[in-house]
Formats: C-alpha cells, structure tokens, sequence
C-alpha cells in the first residue's frame, strides 16, 4: 500500500500538504530527519504515516502528558493501535501496557524524556523499535527557548536502540538551534526539513501601553474576535485577567498550575468543545490543544524569546482563515522575563552548595524536597529548584521514584548517578547560558518596535523575504521608517558618529545604551548624575536629539562593528543581576580619531511621515466606552463586508481602542490615530467619524 493509500484509509486525507510527503519518504527509507515545520501545518503526520508504513513500533517522545493523551485519543478513534507509558498510570497498568509493547501489540508508543531508566531501556531492547520520533526537539538544546535536561540523554537513548532512524519535530528552531539539535542526537549530517515560518493568514499586532493599568484598560478592546486565547506571564496575571475580562461580560476561564488536574482539563476540554469562547492561561496551555479556528490570541506579558512567542501565537488560525496575534508591550515587562532568566540561571557557588548536601546525606537516592535541601543550604526553595535542573543538565542527578508501602503514594527523589564525580561548574559557565538568554530576550524586545514584525520574524529564524514590507502588522500600520541598505555616511552623519563615541570614551568604560544615550543628549537624570557624567566635555554633545534616536544609532553602529556589546553579571543584594553594556572596538576608536573616514552603515532612514500613536494611557480620560467601540466594530463590520475584506483591513483592533480613546471628530485628527494613515482615512474615515460625532453629540 503506497503513502496515498494509508493516508486515506487511516487519516481521512486525500492528500499531503506542503512539504510532508518528502519528509515521509524520507524517513520511511530508514533515513534520520530534522522537520522545522510551523504549528498547525501536520508535523505529527510526519512520523504518524511512516510509523504505519514501518511496520513495528514507533516510539514517539513528547514532553506533555496533556499532549501524548491527545495524541493517542485521536489515533485510537482513527483504528491505529496507539498508547501512552506515563507517570498517571498505576504500577499495574504501566506493567500491562510495557508487555503490549514488547508483544507488539501497538503501531506509537508515546513516553516522556525521564521514562529512559535502566529498567525501561531493558524493556526496549526486547521490542521492534523501527522509528524514534522526537517531538518538540527544540527542548533538547541549551540554546532553544524551552530547554529541558531531560532530553540529553535521547542521543545515549538512540545509541542504545542500535542506532534506530530518528526523526526530530519542532516548529520553531533557529538555525544555531537546528544545529545543536542534531549535534546533541549524534546526527549532524542528517537531513533538515524547513517549510518556511511565514503564516500568511496571521496578523501580527502590537499594542503599546506605559502603565500596568493601561494595558487592564486596553485589554477588554482588543478581544474582539472568538475564540480568543490571553497568555501571562505569572499565575497572579491570569488571575487578575480573568477577573478583569469577566467583569466586562466576557465568558472566561483561568488556566494555570495552581489550579486541580480536573480544573485544568474541563477548562481545556470547554474551551476545545467550544463552550468557553476565552481562556486567560500561562504558558502551560496551548501544547497540544487540537483547536483550528483560534481567532485572536493576546499575550499580556511579553514572552523570553521570539521561539516562545511565535510558537505560542502558531496556535491562531490553524484552519487558513484570518487571525490575530497581539503583543501588549512595555518596555518595562521585560524585567520580569530578566527576573525569570536570573531564577533559572543560579549562581555556580548555589549550585555546589546543593551539590555538597546531596552527597553529605551518604544516600542514594536522597528523599528530600526542595524546601528540605534549602534548610539544610540556606537557598531559597525556587532556587534549589534552578540548581536541580543545572545538575541534571550536567548529568549528575536523575529524578528518581518510589512508592509509599504504607499509603501506596509515589515518592519522589534525587538520583546521584555518580557520588564519586565532582562538579566542575564555573561562575563563567553559568555566565554563558545566562548571557545567551539575555540576548534572546533582546530580541524579544527589539520585535516590538520593528520597522515590520513579520520581517523580523521570518529573518529570526534565517528567512529572507522577498518584501521589504508584509502590510499586516503594526509595523507596517504606522510607517516606520525601514533601515537603508549600507550607505556611505555623509560628513554631517560621520560627525555625529564620533561624537558618540568621543563620549562613549570619555565614560571610560563600556555602559548601558539607555545611559549612554542620556549623556551624550545633555540629560540630566540622576543615573547620569551619579557618575560625574554631567561634568564630561562631550556631555550634551548631542543636546536637542532625541535619546530614542540615538538609542536606534547606536544600534546600527553595532551591526558596523564600531562598538561591542558585553553582557556584565554581578551580585547585588544576594542576587545576581546582568545588564548589556556597550564599548569602543578597534575600528570604532579608528573612526573616533580620524584614522578611518570612509564608514558605511546602515542607519534608520527618516520616516515619510510622522505618525502620533494614540496609547489609552496618554492623554484624554484614559476610558473607553464599550458602547463606542460596540459602535465602531460595528461600522467595520460594514465597511469590511462592503469591501469584502477581512476586518483587519479597514482597521486594526488596536486603532479602534485608539479611536475609541481619542474620539476624533474630524478627518484630520483621525488621521493620528495609530494605523489610520491619509490613504485608510481618505477610503473607510467619514463612516468612523459620524459613529463617534453620534456617540458625542458633536
């Protein structure tokens, strides 16, 4: 029976879509693959079909057991022998379905990362594994946005296996990710399947807000289309979201740990079925959730990396129609992703500290919790957590498991897999990794402010367009100014160049962007008082630019190779804290004396037009009136069925909060309105402004 043929009988499907069938030919060959392919797009088919094809058993690891139990519901009602070996399942029926297994009595056998023990290894040697199928590969490099230890030992697991053809699924790895992906299997030469990240029927917006509270009161305006998805970043997020959303007639749900295993799934299971149209979640939801036509997904807190982010907003739109992806960004949100990266990036000294007290109980396993190990060390609980996870990356502690004789309860412990192995981690290890994270979250940053946020994206994960402009994202909406190719600086451009960095020297050692910019515009805010700055001769240099100009200025000095960036972490007040600071390099002091005159960069271009970005939290009486913008949705609904566009085109959700706080009752103040430029103004204005004449009686 050819592919065609199974994927009919067994899927319903009368053909491939993009870029499966080569996969599939592949690895039913016998040959290891890597598959990048975006959500929604049918990565799972990709080892599913071949597993039939194969014959034997496949063996799929996943990271989630909400995900394997999906998994394996949807192939069971499809007649495919399919089960899941996980922690939930009593000792019995683990039993049971391990001797299924080595009978071969099933086509996918789902498991976790940590379920490769002796024991179960042993179990797998006696079984006709024919395929190992990794999903979610990105957790397996220190590099990916969702590193997980666990899934370091999969290439010592395939060795094990005789080298068995392995296929690794991810949708969203970087090139260097991809890379350290196949290194860490033993695969470097193995195939590598990209599709392409462009998800074309997903718009991407971002709703800029300078206040907690701005953001509370913009948040109701930008659900607009259902079923809707809003990301946090902390439990106490969500349910102050919830909340909020509820009191606003919203049906609404909180998804976070804190909640029951029951909680969690009816939530899930409502929100799938469609009875819950708005789910307010962590991160913790949204991996396998088989829903297609997710309409708007909003992420309140800005996630750590762009891998995080587009993979959670992968989740709209599934089924081809028109979707919404909006960022809620404050530049300030990033702290809280720096305190996340701190917690998980523990002092090498905290992680020998817990070390040491594992070995000094002369156990093994050792049955204490976190709270236990941190009274014995004197670190805080959170923290032992982040130095067991460092201590698993390095393979000195496993996760071990016991069961109550008394109360028939799972106990659960460390594993020193070797006591007589010393650990060698140093503070500048640790440094690595932690630096490395901030400079994703750099990039996180740098997203929402992007000349095009689906140009930033794609050239994220090594694409390159052939547009310079997609057309539907906020970027584009309000006409920011693009970066010229490299150009030969003009002597009005190559001055102000050196009397940057005549300042930067005369600081006398590498500082942050935000400080360096301050000094060299005459600021004389208290972070410059504090170091003299204001008492420099190049002091003020720059006195009447703006510091966000010279912020972007600096930053294309850096792509010229003028300056370096160093990533600085130090203790302060018991924690250790990590800014990005900027130096002179060689070829910057040569331009700054004159010795190279003939300097090309890239620097931003001037904006053809000024765009005033009306924020809920600027101006006005910062409410809006859900009776306004019930009307203005309502005027959109009509222009755009007129047109026959989608929604988005006539106006984006945020330009309607944006009206809706402005209440311009003119075109031309309509036209300051974020995303309404002369051209939408001119073609879908008059309409918007008798709404909000009507609602003011002006």
């Amino acid at each position: 029976m050819n592919l065609e043929q199974l994927l009919l009988k067994h899927f319903g499907h009368p053909s491939f879509r993009p870029g499966q069938r080569a996969v599939m030919e592949h690895v039913c060959a016998g040959k290891p693959g890597l598959v990048v392919m975006p959500t929604g797009h049918g990565k799972s088919l990709c080892y599913q079909l071949p597993a039939l094809a194969r014959g034997g058993t496949t063996l799929v690891v996943s990271p989630l057991i909400a995900l394997m139990k999906d998994q394996v519901d949807a192939l069971v009602a499809k007649g495919i022998a399919a089960t899941e070996i996980n922690s939930t399942l009593s000792w019995e029926e683990r039993k049971h379905r391990t001797a299924a297994m080595i009978r071969g009595e099933y086509h996918l056998v789902y498991v976790a990362p940590e379920r490769f023990n002796d024991a179960f290894l042993a179990d797998l040697s006696r079984t006709d594994v024919r395929l190992l199928a990794i999903d979610e590969a990105h957790c397996i490099s220190q590099w990916g946005h969702d590193f997980r230890p666990d899934y370091l030992r999969l290439g010592a697991v395939r060795k094990s296996l005789g080298d068995v053809p392995t296929i690794a699924l991810t949708a969203t790895a970087t090139p260097a990710v991809a890379d350290d992906i196949l290194a860490q299997l033993g695969l470097p030469d193995a195939r590598r399947f990209i599709t392409g990240f462009d998800r074309e029927n997903l718009r991407l917006e971002v709703a800029t807000t300078r206040s907690p509270k701005a953001k509370l009161t913009m948040l109701p305006g930008l659900i607009s289309a259902l079923p809707a998805l809003v990301y946090c970043a902390t439990r106490r997020h969500v349910d102050e979201v919830t909340d909020l959303l509820s009191s606003k007639g919203f049906a609404t749900e909180a998804y976070h740990a804190g909640k029951t295993h029951a909680q969690r799934k009816r939530v899930q299971e409502d929100f799938i079925q469609g009875r819950l149209p708005v789910v307010v979640a962590t991160n913790a939801f949204g991996m396998g959730v088989d829903k297609a036509d997710i309409r708007t997904i909003v992420h309140f807190d800005m996630p750590g990396t762009i891998e995080a982010y587009y993979q959670e907003v992968g989740r709209a739109g599934r089924d081809g129609k028109p979707a919404t992806a909006i960022l809620m960004y404050r530049s300030a949100d990033r702290q809280l992703q720096e305190f996340f990266i701190q917690n998980a990036h523990p002092p090498a000294a905290d992680v020998h500290r817990v070390y040491d007290a594992l070995l000094s109980t002369q156990e093994n396993p050792v049955w204490w919790q976190a709270h236990e190990i941190g009274r014995h060390t004197g670190i805080d609980e959170r923290q032992v957590q982040s130095c067991l996870s460092v201590l698993r990356r390095f393979g000195l502690t496993d996760r071990a498991t016991s069961r109550n004789p008394n109360s028939g309860d799972i106990l659960y412990g460390i594993s020193l897999t070797d006591p007589n192995r010393a650990l060698t981690l140093t503070e500048a290890e640790m440094n690595k990794s932690r630096h490395h994270a901030f400079s994703q979250l750099e990039k996180m940053v740098a997203y929402g402010t992007a000349p095009c946020q689906r140009l930033a994206v794609l050239r994220y994960f090594g694409e390159t367009p052939s547009w310079a402009r997609c057309g539907r994202c906020t970027g584009c909406d309000a006409n920011r100014p693009l970066i010229d190719e490299l150009k030969p600086l003009t002597p009005p451009q190559l001055e102000m160049i050196r009397k940057i960095l005549s300042c930067m020297a005369r600081m006398g050692r590498p500082f942050s962007t935000t400080l360096i910019a301050k000094v060299v515009t005459g600021s004389r805010d208290k972070s410059v008082r504090a170091w003299d700055f204001d008492q420099l001769s190049t002091w003020g240099l720059l006195r009447g630019t703006s510091t966000a100009k010279i912020e972007s200025i600096l930053g294309a000095m850096e792509s010229g190779g003028l300056i370096t960036v160093e990533l600085t972490s130090k203790s302060v007040r018991g924690a250790t804290r990590t800014w990005k600071n900027l130096g002179l390099s060689a070829l910057g002091r040569e331009v700054m004396y004159g010795e190279v005159t003939d300097v090309v960069l890239s620097l931003p271009a001037v904006a053809a037009r000024v765009v005033a970005h009306i924020d809920v939290s600027e101006g006005h009486d910062g409410v809006i009136d859900e009776d306004l913008l019930a009307k203005l949705r309502t005027v959109r609904f009509g222009l755009a069925k007129a047109a026959d566009v989608p929604a988005y085109v006539v106006a984006s959700n945020r330009t309607l909060v944006g009206i809706a706080a402005a209440r311009p009752t003119c075109l031309e103040a309509l036209e300051d309105v974020h995303g309404m430029g002369p051209k939408r103004v001119a073609k879908y204005g008059e309409p918007f402004i008798d709404a909000v004449r009507g609602w003011t009686g002006c």
